[in-house]
């Protein structure tokens, strides 16, 4: 089965809106592809539903608990050192590379996307995917 890394960005606005990320994400919960992640995306994830955009603490652990059923959840140990400006992005990276990832989908254009692949896995944006 087709492995993916999702980053936070990528749930953040599949789980917002519809669009190419929302069917990403329904994709996910429908197990059409294996999704990898990690304790600190899924952290990230969490906080950001409740500070940026205003979901119950309650709501979001189920979101939380809803992605643990379908995801392989990683711990990476900080072991890739790529991008300086953004710690949290090589913990991205590492939890695709650790979790045999073949795409890492983001939409992060100032860090992850100029990269292209990563150890092999293709990084892409949700377009793309």
């Amino acid at each position: 089965m087709l492995k993916a890394g999702l980053d936070t960005n990528v749930w953040l606005s599949g789980l917002d809106s519809t669009g190419v990320p929302s069917e990403i994400v329904t994709l996910a919960f429908n197990r059409k592809f294996q999704v990898i992640t990690s304790l600190f995306i899924l952290e990230e994830l969490e906080r950001n539903l409740v500070i940026k955009f205003n979901v119950k603490p309650k709501m979001a652990k189920r979101l939380i608990y809803r992605i643990n059923q379908v995801a392989d959840v990683y711990d990476p140990k900080g072991t890739v050192q790529v991008i300086e400006e953004c710690p949290g992005d090589n913990v991205v990276l590492e939890t695709a590379w650790i979790g045999r990832a073949k795409y890492l989908v983001t939409g992060d254009k100032k860090h992850l996307l100029p990269l292209k692949t990563f150890r092999n896995i293709k990084i892409v944006e949700p377009a793309h995917f």
